[in-house]
């Protein structure tokens, strides 16, 4: 720098030039229309990000029309004394409600807590947890962060269907108005009813929906029995049921519950005798011995079975119902049904039946019915499909065969043996099904003699493999055979003609009344004399039958 006299005088010259005063001049202006610009952009972008904002906030659902009521229940099927036999529950409905003054006040904490702790001081959406989310995000590289209310849970799952979107674009657009919605509800809905909804309506894992319906899953015992441990176990769950499964994840689930015992005992929902305590509840192996005891795969019994067929054919015909709005009603309708199932004649039915020693020995007069299904689709596409008669076929060509074994082993070695030469390298596989049936099949129904109610029903013998399978009581239509004679002849003839077991008939060449035609017995010319009716129930006697209907005479049997 000069800063002689003469270098001096040259920087006041240039500082007082035409050209430098002009572009200097040219230097502000282009700075304040720069100023003026971002401003510009900056009012417009607000006004068109308002726009934006307000169009999709307009396009949402109105607050009018949606409904955040839990739905789907399980419905209950009861014995004639009031006894909870079964309960049915579809998809998503294996719920039971339970009011707010039902859940215990540390299941709401907990909740609240770990989910959203200024649930009671915010209008729907939550300022500050939106900016901490956004801040995290930034400062870790990822948006994970949540920062979703309990009113904005509540919207996603029962408005949005769990907010699953597949890109941004969408998963913004349900933001924006699950935002707009959760206000609006909060201005139509206090606090304990959001809270109320919400923990009933959460899935809490292992197919249970709601917070009593998981407190009895998980600990065998209803959701106002619930101690501080527990409680914080189900409100760990709320982030993943998948993941957070407390059964089948129990270190996930305890990383979790220990955040939220944490977080109670620093927001003073808990002292620290009470957060001691909890932290040092082994409640994971208690969790893990109630499931060994419920985890046993049963089906629905064989009077459930047939109930659940009748009540589906009432709602059609009675309500109007589609198959479909009747299958809907019954598995989620959380309806309350009472049967006329007797527990205790029920329960002496199904120990005879569970009894091998009434049934003929397997092995020697009971056997293994197989039936048997194949699809193939061959190297070159075309498609063979299989059946019993196939391998009955293929068997055949070298010994005699039957569809009859002794043992369930030996009937799946001939179906590995007869599978293995019908598949080639290439083939796929479509389908097989293979069925062993216990036979002779048997199945029994009792009725109450006096106003004609089913007590107790077994549809078949054996094991029982699934629900609304074959059922043999109901389903499998057969002559009624001489059980027709007990029931048109004998019976009367007990009850209101005099008569007793021991009383006799002359079992001797006979006419039927009014006719020329001797009636025959089942062996033949073959006479027994006098015959007591015990007897000739025992050997099935037509001649003995049709005298005895003659004594009773055929208007009695009617009147009776």
């Amino acid at each position: 720098m000069d800063f002689s006299k003469k270098g001096t005088a040259k920087k006041q010259q240039q500082i007082k030039s035409t050209s430098r005063k002009i572009a200097s001049k040219a230097g502000v202006s282009i700075f304040r229309i720069f100023l003026i610009g971002i401003v510009f952009v900056a009012v417009i972008g607000s006004f068109a990000g308002f726009g934006v904002l307000k169009g999709l906030a307009d396009s949402a659902p109105s607050i009018d029309q949606i409904n955040v009521i839990p739905t789907g229940y399980t419905t209950n099927i009861y014995d004639k004394d009031g006894n909870l036999i079964e309960t049915l529950a579809g998809a998503e409905a294996n719920r039971v409600y339970v009011t707010i003054d039902e859940i215990p006040k540390v299941l709401q904490n907990c909740v609240i807590s770990i989910e959203d702790e200024r649930f009671y001081e915010h209008n729907g959406i939550d300022i500050r947890g939106i900016f901490r989310a956004f801040f995290v995000g930034v400062s870790k590289g990822n948006f994970d962060e949540g920062a979703s209310t309990l009113t904005q849970q509540l919207i996603k799952n029962q408005v949005f269907n769990g907010g699953a979107e597949d890109n941004f674009t969408d998963r913004f657009i349900r933001k924006v108005q699950e935002w707009y919605l959760a206000v609006q509800l909060e201005d139509r809905l206090d606090k304990k009813s959001i809270l109320e909804y919400y923990l009933n309506n959460i899935n809490l894992g292992a197919g249970t929906y709601g917070v009593q319906t998981a407190s009895q899953r998980y600990f065998n015992k209803d959701v106002g029995e619930l101690t501080l441990s527990e409680a914080a176990v189900i409100a760990a769950i709320a982030q993943s049921p998948t993941n957070m499964n407390p059964i089948t994840h129990p270190d996930n689930n305890s990383d979790r519950r220990a955040k939220v015992l944490e977080n109670m005992k620093n927001q003073g929902l808990c002292t620290e005798e009470e957060y001691q305590e909890a932290v040092n509840d082994d409640v994971y192996s208690r969790i893990q011995n109630i499931n060994e005891e419920q985890d046993t795969t049963s089906y629905y019994s064989y009077f459930v079975d047939e109930l659940i067929e009748q009540v589906i054919e009432d709602l059609q015909q009675e309500k109007g119902y589609t198959y479909t709005q009747a299958s809907n009603a019954l598995y989620t309708g959380g309806l309350s049904i009472y049967t006329t199932l007797d527990s205790k004649i029920q329960g002496i039915v199904d120990d005879v039946y569970s009894n091998k020693d009434y049934f003929p020995e397997v092995g020697k007069d009971s056997f293994w019915e197989l039936t048997y299904a194949l699809s193939i689709q061959k190297k070159d596409g075309t498609t063979i499909h299989y059946h019993t008669n196939d391998l009955v076929d293929y068997f055949k060509e070298n010994s005699s065969f039957s569809t009859y074994f002794t043992s369930k082993k030996e009937a799946q070695k001939r179906v590995k043996e007869f599978k293995d030469a019908m598949v080639e390298d290439g083939d796929i596989i479509l389908g097989e099904n293979t069925s062993l049936i216990i036979q002779p099949q048997s199945s029994m129904v009792i009725m109450d003699q006096d106003n004609g109610q089913v007590v107790a029903l077994v549809g078949g013998r054996g094991e029982k493999t699934g629900n609304r399978t074959l059922n043999r009581a109901t389903n499998t239509m057969r002559q009624p055979g001489s059980t027709f004679k007990v029931l048109s002849t004998y019976l009367p003839a007990l009850d209101s003609a005099g008569m007793t077991l021991a009383s006799v008939i002359d079992d001797a060449p006979f006419k039927y009344p009014d006719s020329d035609k001797y009636v025959s017995n089942w062996n033949g010319e073959t006479y027994e004399g006098f015959t007591t009716l015990r007897q000739a129930i025992t050997n099935s006697m037509n001649i003995v039958t049709v005298k005895t209907l003659a004594q009773v005479t055929p208007r009695l049997v009617l009147i009776i």
